[in-house]
């Protein structure tokens, strides 16, 4: 895989009252899920906004490893003509998510404590599946794989309206491009489906929110609004079918280009008359609202807690190219419903330099049927983190995070026979996963 889950660090030159330590510097870990494996849908981060509130002029970087591991079995080798099961199916399928690796980075300059500008880079959403040989999803014309990539750029400014009342807003310039491949069976053939885009698409996005603070028992809440990003891409679709009778009367070797089915054949097993070719894609990353909360626990053990509660409309979300979703009879990729999301932490400042934090999240998940690009439904996660100043300028931060991903079943809506509605392709089992991070921040 390739992605998700950077840090985030909460400071503040705040005193909780007359405390000794002149800083509390906490390491945020954010929660990890890919959509196969991660946070809900095709989640890679929360895209968070907290660096806009860092003391003073700032600057960040950040990378996470994340190694997700998601197990199952398929079900059957397909339907024949009449919706009977074809073939023993139960074959194991291999860990099909790839490993992870996450960058993101942050600037925040304070023109005066009233004002501030803040440019952020993440990469918020993806997909990073490959199913080994072995099982369903393989045939001798490939295997079903999918990569899906973007990219965000997050300009914001905010100020104070008030001493303790912050508004701030911008705009995310968001890049997308990716490929799908599908190797299954359909009424009882071996087919082999391709989906590219051809370039990459840009996207603009709205981002509005409100602040409240309370410096002196360091509380903050934070609550944001990020649109949906709506993409376009010029894409090109094929589909390959090995069918021996049909080989036979075209007189073909090996796998039929679907465009090449005569029209009379079509109309005879129910199919649609498309063509598979150049075509066009649009579809919108979802909207979401994030809570961002922290305040000062006790100031005899120098404790903070945080929340993070966060939604996600993915009920919305659709990926459907016009030939296949024709011939299927569904979208490529959709959720039933929408997401929510909590992690709770508790951060202790240990020395003048070092403080730690214990998070613990869950993630509800989208629902089944799940995806065969993202086979898990609810997510739980733990975290451990640490802080150290090196000077009062410079500070490390580093961490590691362990994840529960819920199995379940992936369903496929064939069209050979409308009575028997949803088939199961696949069993996931319950997976898990973990994530390494580390972070530099410093003031100037």
């Amino acid at each position: 895989m390739k992605r998700p889950v950077p840090f985030i660090t909460l400071r503040s030159n705040h005193k909780l009252a007359p405390v000794k330590v002149a800083r509390l510097s906490l390491l945020g870990l954010l929660s990890v899920v890919i959509s196969n494996a991660h946070a809900s849908g095709l989640e890679y981060t929360k895209q968070s906004i907290l660096p806009l509130f860092e003391t003073g002029n700032y600057a960040e970087l950040t990378y996470a490893y994340v190694d997700p591991n998601i197990e199952g079995t398929d079900v059957a080798g397909g339907l024949d003509a009449q919706g009977n099961p074809i073939g023993a199916g139960n074959h194991h399928i291999d860990d099909m998510m790839d490993d992870l690796h996450l960058y993101s980075a942050a600037i925040k300059i304070a023109p005066n404590d009233r004002t501030a500008l803040a440019l952020l880079y993440d990469e918020p959403f993806g997909v990073d599946t490959l199913y080994q040989a072995g099982s369903e999803f393989n045939n001798a014309m490939g295997t079903t794989e999918a990569r899906v990539d973007t990219q965000g750029l997050t300009l914001l400014g905010g100020g104070k309206v008030v001493d303790n009342l912050w508004l701030y807003g911008g705009l995310e310039y968001q890049k997308a491009e990716g490929f799908v491949t599908l190797a299954q069976q359909f009424a009882g053939d071996p087919i082999y489906y391709q989906f590219k885009t051809a370039d990459s698409s840009a996207a603009i996005i709205p981002v509005l929110g409100v602040a409240y603070e309370m410096p002196d028992i360091m509380l903050r809440a934070a609550l944001t609004w990020r649109g949906e990003g709506k993409h376009n891409f010029d894409a090109q679709e094929s589909l390959l079918v090995d069918n021996k009778t049909l080989n036979a009367i075209l007189r073909t070797q090996g796998p039929t280009d679907y465009n090449n089915i005569p029209a009379g054949i079509k109309g005879a097993i129910g199919l649609p008359e498309v063509k598979f070719g150049n075509t066009k894609l649009g579809f919108k990353t979802p909207q979401s609202v994030n809570l961002d909360f922290q305040t000062g626990l006790s100031e005899e053990y120098q404790l903070l807690g945080m929340l993070n509660a966060r939604w996600v409309e993915w009920s919305a979300f659709e990926i459907a190219p016009h030939a296949m979703t024709q011939v299927v009879g569904e979208p490529l990729a959709e959720y039933k419903k929408d997401a929510y999301s909590v992690e709770m932490a508790l951060g202790k400042q240990f020395s003048p330099k070092l403080a730690g934090e214990v998070r613990v999240g869950y993630d509800s998940g989208t629902g089944e049927p799940l995806s065969l690009l993202g086979p898990y439904d609810t997510v739980k996660t733990l975290a451990l983190g640490g802080s150290y100043d090196l000077t009062d300028a410079l500070s490390v931060s580093a961490g590691a995070q362990y994840m529960w991903f819920e199995g379940g079943k992936a369903y496929s809506e064939l069209p050979i026979d409308k009575s028997l509605n949803e088939r199961a392709l696949a069993n996931f089992d319950d997976g898990d996963g973990y994530a390494l991070g580390v972070k530099v921040g410093y003031h100037f």
